[in-house]
């Protein structure tokens, strides 16, 4: 942006015709696009589309890897592959508890997708897998219906056995469903849904998500056996039932969740960065605490000693196909529908960040079709809902990574750990992969920090990340993105129903036309009011919009039209030669007779009918306006017939094709339309002047 201001003799002078919109097109060959039906197109697309253009299409990495892939890239990939399969341990294990399930589902996550994703992904940076605020919310309804069956079901020795076997059922019927819709909604490219989850949604979503991580680890970190609640209210609930059991708090593991915080927020905070300066990518600090504390766990037995909770058998290999139970369908399907739009706005949104990052493009539809078979494929395998993960994706960036190549590297060193090393973590403890959980929320617990930015950039947005925030706290985590995507969508439709709307000036000597109140050089210009407003016009500001016009014109047109028409049958002319006035003519006249018709006791409508035609043009900028609807057409079209009733005409600027086409449906012509129409508000503006310069017809 320059500092200093535009020099003096810097101008500009163009010397060109008004045009209307239909002169322009005239004189620059202008076209009306051509309305293409939906079969044409399907026949043009299909001969675009050849045998190798649909399987890169469909299985886009074969492409992908052949327009850059060398072998330089290859051993970057490597590198990076290693380091994500390290973070993909400890966090596997870590969400998979976070999920409602055993920690050996995580890796399964850590697992599966990522391996689908490599085939049908278009990002070659963000890593795929288990991410917190994605397993919280698989947890909800696992919970949920956990609890229900529990419920209904006799307590046996065998109760503990069938109630994870119908928790596993739920959590990937949910990942099932999240990534059909997922699927679905590439499919049919329905991607632009997403821009519905703004920032600020999201932001205030997960930030309040975190806490009901936390509130979730709660038992795992002072080793109590608190009651969980679902439903409303979950989190205050929570903390409530925490305070009963505190002080049944086991020491022992209170004191390896302090240690392990410790360790952990120190290498994040103060170590790391400084290492990350150096050799591009943080200490594995997650690991070697997983090692350490798994180590000390097995030779000093603090399960059996101190009674510290341990993760207990894991299973040996990869996991057995395991059917979806779809009659829980009706239960989950609104658990799914929140899973599938958290994941896929994290996964797009890192897309979008790294393909900006290093250069390249994303294919947003592809990326929800990948996720979706991801999630789809892994609900066969065990896995709870997948997406991409801020912290895994930013440590593999930094540490080299090219392509997908490195999410198949760290699959690779998975598949070692589920098949040769699963067993030797049986005795991690479980205040170990909450204290791992715990400290990778500091980044999403930070984006509190944000409120004063919004707050100083729209008030808006920050009151939008107050409420998801609020309602996610205290009404639960499903209900609480809900009610900030309605609170969101309320605000939109407030913003455009209270569209910014003023009187414009001309500014003196210039082109330039600017708000009267705010400029005090920009002045009416005699018999021509120049209004602007902001928004699209439609239902919900229609009748304001009506409202404002006539205020600001100072002209009722209907309420002078009638009166008109009722005085003139009072005052009617003798002579018959005088019915063939031209509509100027008339207006002088009937302005004239008013002087007898009009009682004395009215004197605001005795002056607006005493000079009817002292504003000949109103000039409307709806430059802006996107659309416009049925009602917000019906509304135009009568203010412009109501005007044009006592000789007071509406000239537009250039509108967008669609306002054209809804106001052209709505009975008025394209030649009226085209007529009325100018390219730039100066051509408008002109126009009208030079009409008021001309003499009056005979």
């Amino acid at each position: 942006m320059p500092s200093e201001g535009i020099p003096v003799e810097l101008d500009y002078n163009i010397a060109r015709r008004v045009f209307n919109v239909e002169d322009f097109r005239t004189a620059y060959n202008g076209v009306h696009k051509e309305k293409t039906h939906l079969l044409p197109r399907l026949k043009q697309s299909c001969r675009s589309f050849s045998c190798r253009n649909i399987v890169s299409y469909i299985l886009p990495f074969y492409s992908i890897l052949a327009s850059f892939y060398t072998l330089r890239a290859f051993l970057h990939d490597v590198i990076a592959g290693i380091t994500m399969s390290i973070l993909h341990v400890p966090q596997g294990m870590a969400y998979g508890y976070l999920a409602g399930l055993r920690p050996i589902n995580g890796l399964y996550t850590s697992f599966f997708p990522p391996l689908v994703y490599f085939f049908f992904g278009t990002s070659r940076h963000i890593s795929v897998g288990t991410f917190s605020v994605v397993a919280l919310l698989s947890a909800a309804p696992v919970d949920r219906l956990a609890a229900k069956f529990a419920d209904v079901n006799v307590t046996n020795s065998s109760t503990d056995y069938v109630v994870y076997d119908h928790r596993l059922k739920v959590a990937i019927t949910v990942t099932l469903l999240s990534g059909l819709f997922q699927f679905l909604m590439g499919l049919f490219r329905l991607g632009f849904l997403m821009v519905y989850i703004s920032s600020p949604l999201l932001g205030g979503f997960t930030c309040a998500s975190a806490l009901h991580v936390i509130a979730s680890q709660l038992n795992a970190l002072f080793g109590v056996k608190m009651k969980r609640t679902v439903g409303p209210g979950i989190l205050p609930l929570d903390f409530y039932n925490f305070i009963l059991v505190f002080k049944k708090t086991n020491v022992a593991t209170v004191t390896i969740s302090v240690i392990c915080i410790t360790v952990l927020a120190v290498f994040k905070f103060l170590i790391n960065p400084k290492i990350e300066a150096k050799i591009h990518f943080p200490f594995p600090v997650e690991v070697v605490v997983l090692i350490l504390a798994t180590t000390i766990s097995h030779f000093a037995q603090l399960n059996q000693r101190f009674g510290v909770r341990i993760v207990g058998s894991l299973p040996q290999g990869l996991p057995k196909p395991v059917l979806p139970d779809l009659s829980l369908v009706p239960s989950i399907a609104t658990d799914s529908v929140i899973v599938s739009f958290v994941a896929l706005a994290t996964t797009v949104s890192l897309a979008k960040l790294y393909a900006s990052k290093a250069v390249y493009d994303v294919k947003y539809t592809l990326e929800m079709n990948a996720l979706g078979l991801a999630n789809i494929v892994g609900s066969f395998f065990q896995c709870h809902a997948a997406s991409g993960a801020l912290a895994r994706t930013s440590v593999s960036y930094c540490a080299g990574m090219k392509s997908q190549v490195a999410s198949l590297i760290s699959c690779a060193v998975l598949v070692l750990v589920l098949t040769v090393i699963g067993p030797s973590l049986e005795s991690v403890p479980m205040c170990v992969l909450s204290s791992i959980i715990l400290v990778s929320l500091t980044g999403i617990l930070g984006q509190i920090m944000d409120v004063p930015k919004l707050l100083r950039s729209s008030v808006i947005d920050a009151i939008v990340w107050i409420v998801t925030f609020l309602a996610t706290v205290f009404i639960d985590v499903p209900l609480g993105l809900i009610t900030g995507l309605v609170f969101s969508l309320v605000t939109v439709l407030c913003r455009t129903q209270l569209s910014t709307s003023y009187e414009l000036g001309h500014i003196k000597d210039t082109d330039l036309y600017e708000c009267r109140t705010r400029y005090a050089t920009a002045e009416r210009i005699p018999g021509i009011v120049i209004l602007r407003f902001g928004g699209p016009l439609y239902y919900a500001n229609s009748e304001r919009f009506q409202n404002w016009v006539t205020e600001t014109v100072g002209v009722d047109a209907n309420k002078v039209y009638k009166e008109l028409q009722s005085k003139t049958t009072v005052a009617a002319p003798t002579n018959p030669s005088q019915d063939k006035c031209s509509c100027s003519s008339k207006c002088c006249y009937l302005s004239q007779t008013l002087e007898v018709a009009v009682p004395e006791e009215e004197p605001s409508l005795r002056t607006q009918l005493a000079n009817p035609t002292s504003v000949r043009f109103i000039v409307l900028d709806i430059s802006s306006w996107t659309f416009i609807d049925i009602v917000g057409a019906h509304t135009l079209r009568d203010i412009i017939r109501s005007y044009k009733s006592i000789d007071v005409d509406l000239l537009f600027t250039k509108y967008q094709p669609q306002v054209r086409t809804t106001l052209h449906n709505c009975g008025l012509s394209s030649h009226e339309l085209d007529k009325m129409c100018f390219v730039t508000l100066h051509d408008a503006v002109l126009y009208a002047r030079s009409h008021l310069a001309a003499p009056p017809p005979v």
